[in-house]
């Protein structure tokens, strides 16, 4: 019994004294997305990042639809699909990279 009422009691003081600090930070939750300025490279650089996981999901999906249709066919066929799909995924994914660097120096400096 003793056991259990030191092991709840410590429990929740330490439940509470991580809470409370939580609980005190200011929020930023009322901002609206217009009223954060951001600075023209801070923009850019957004833009650069999120053209650059969309050409990765599209990569991984072709890739990922290029593998499923090799799966389907036999022996040497299959192997080469395989082969095929896979150079282009890699393909994809260095052309997206190599697009993100340039766009990241294309982008305003400070």
């Amino acid at each position: 019994m003793k056991r259990l009422l030191m092991s709840t009691a410590l429990c929740l003081t330490l439940g509470l004294g991580l809470a409370a600090p939580a609980a005190t930070a200011p929020q930023n939750k009322n901002k609206s997305k217009a009223a954060v300025k951001m600075s023209a490279r801070a923009e850019a650089l957004k833009k650069c990042n999120d053209d650059y996981k969309e050409a990765v999901k599209k990569a991984n999906d072709d890739h990922t639809a290029a593998l499923k249709d090799a799966r389907s066919k036999k022996g040497k066929d299959r192997t080469a699909a395989i082969k095929t799909a896979n150079k282009a995924h890699t393909d994809a994914l260095a052309k997206a990279r190599k697009d993100k660097a340039d766009c990241i120096k294309a982008a305003p400096k400070k």
